[in-house]
């Protein structure tokens, strides 16, 4: 069965690993005290909707609450580390759907750190990023299937959906696994599979230069790539496939 998901650790200080900036060990170092943090935060916030019992995932509180609405609920994967915030789309494309990156309105700096991408940022309501560490628990859970929808600048609507998705751990550096393309955008992940997350303060793209700085943003970068959904909001983002892409 497919489980839907839409678009802690060990800490290692592997300062030898091949290929991997010598700042990553510094951003272990600023770890810890940035998550304690973000715990503190979040774990004061009770404004969810409903009581869900904290489910392991949306498309969990939709089985058993058919009438929960869009909004945020607290969810609690099985791996025993505690529960987060997140927010379901309970109506779209047959509702259950976690959403883990918004873009719609410049209101929030994609240009973030390796650990400020790890336990996540932003306003969930209008635009974030959940958290790299938060999807690699929920996608080791089971199989989920990854939507992306997009909308370009004449207001159309393109989506790529794959019926496979998991993100490996920090210390896989989140390896993105994705396959089985459907859709109306392109398969414009392909020639990210199996590769690193990379962000300005830890390059872990393709030699000899940092993507992540020369697009202002943070991805899965090759000297050649078919998309960048977190770089620098001018006006356009880079869409899978096709430019113009506003949302």
């Amino acid at each position: 069965m497919v489980f839907r998901l839409c678009l802690c650790v060990v800490l290692l200080c592997a300062c030898g690993y091949a290929n991997i900036s010598s700042d990553y060990c510094q951003v272990l170092v600023n770890y810890d005290t940035f998550k304690t943090s973000v715990d503190n935060f979040l774990a004061s916030r009770d404004k969810t909707c409903g009581n869900t019992d904290m489910r392991s995932d949306c498309r969990s509180i939709l089985n058993e609450f058919l009438e929960a609405e869009d909004g945020i609920y607290r969810i609690k994967p099985t791996d025993g580390k505690g529960s987060f915030l997140a927010y379901c789309d309970m109506t779209q494309h047959g509702g259950g759907w976690l959403v883990f990156q918004r873009r719609q309105d410049r209101s929030e700096d994609f240009y973030r750190t390796w650990f400020e991408y790890m336990d996540g940022f932003g306003n969930l309501t209008r635009e974030f990023w959940l958290g790299n560490e938060k999807i690699h628990r929920l996608t080791k859970q089971k199989t989920y299937e990854l939507r992306i929808d997009l909308v370009n600048k004449l207001g159309s609507h393109f989506y790529a959906e794959y019926n496979s998705f998991h993100l490996g751990s920090m210390s896989e550096f989140y390896t993105l696994l994705v396959g089985n393309y459907s859709g109306t955008a392109g398969d414009s992940l392909w020639h990210h599979n199996n590769s690193r997350f990379s962000v300005k303060s830890l390059d872990l793209d393709a030699p000899p230069r940092n993507w992540a700085v020369i697009n202002t943003g943070a991805w899965r970068y090759d000297i050649c790539y078919p998309s960048e959904l977190n770089w620098l909001y001018s006006n356009t983002l880079q869409g899978f496939g096709f430019s113009g892409v506003k949302a």
